[in-house]
């Protein structure tokens, strides 16, 4: 896959939240059931099915929901390691299951920002993930010093204390060429020992040609980022200076199922609490990874 981006449209003057082209956060959200996304976009996520099919690897909207998922049990993970702050980069369009609502049912004061560069990003979180001990900023994670600077994360978060930082389904939005690993690094230098890293990237360890005929489409559809699946070595890179904690450098399904608690919302017919979001586990068998991506979650010496 190219290390270097090719000439992208900019935001257009008559076009500020682009609608032109399919927009990576908008896709996520139509495969989460969401409402917040538009035919360009929904038709960039049925192409996306239409292909999975054709080459017999999963589909995104399992993978999306297992994401959620996997997004619970990192977190409350931290939560029983005594984490009580949270740093969630490149959070996405709100949905189900959001990190702070996860958090809060095990501690109403943790204090979580959400960082995200996309401007309906901003608006939609600022308006749907309001309340105290929340902050959401439009700010660009590949800038650290911007994010680490910024007056109402230094106000909400202590980088005295233990902080969970969140890279959930984001970092292979990044060219080579960003440099994700510095990235990642220059967030694990701003906080102390104890604080865990968690995050997922796509990989291309399972399915080579699905994840390299997945990029191809983010290009050929114009789409706001790239989809660049990496290799479990450069995976394991993003976790140079944090060791990794059990069970390792896994697929979703398999980091920690003993943790899946999801949040649960009153039903209408007859007031039993059902899931949020549903996993529905495919009636064959998973390969070894349901196998868009890797995940983990590093703990700072």
């Amino acid at each position: 896959m190219p290390d270097l981006p090719p000439a992208a449209p900019e935001s257009e003057p008559g076009d500020p939240i682009g609608l032109k082209y399919p927009n990576t956060a908008r896709v996520w959200n139509y495969h989460l059931r969401g409402k917040d996304n538009f035919a360009i976009d929904r038709q960039a996520a049925e192409a996306v099915e239409a292909m999975s099919v054709k080459i017999g690897v999963p589909l995104a909207a399992d993978t999306a929901v297992e994401g959620r998922h996997l997004l619970q049990r990192m977190v409350d993970y931290m939560l029983g390691q005594g984490i009580r702050q949270f740093l969630d980069l490149g959070s996405g369009l709100p949905s189900m299951a959001n990190t702070h609502q996860i958090a809060h049912r095990v501690d109403p004061e943790a204090r979580v920002v959400y960082i995200d560069i996309d401007p309906m990003v901003s608006s939609h979180a600022s308006a749907l993930m309001a309340g105290a001990n929340v902050v959401t900023l439009r700010a660009d994670l590949r800038d650290p010093d911007q994010v680490l600077s910024n007056a109402q994360v230094r106000d909400t978060l202590d980088f005295g204390q233990p902080v969970g930082i969140l890279f959930a389904c984001v970092l292979h939005c990044l060219w080579d060429k960003e440099d994700p690993w510095t990235v990642v690094r220059q967030f694990g230098d701003a906080v102390p020992s104890g604080s865990y890293l968690a995050l997922s990237h796509m990989t291309n360890e399972a399915h080579p040609e699905g994840a390299q005929a997945l990029f191809q489409m983010t290009q050929d559809l114009h789409w706001n980022t790239p989809l660049i699946s990496r290799s479990r070595a450069d995976i394991m890179r993003l976790f140079d200076g944090f060791t990794l904690v059990e069970p390792g450098l896994v697929p979703p399904a398999r980091w920690r199922p003993d943790l899946d608690n999801p949040l649960v919302s009153p039903r209408d017919d007859d007031g039993d609490d059902a899931p949020v979001l549903q996993l529905v586990v495919p009636e064959r068998p998973r390969d070894d990874g349901a196998a868009w991506h890797l995940c983990g979650i590093g703990l700072k010496p």
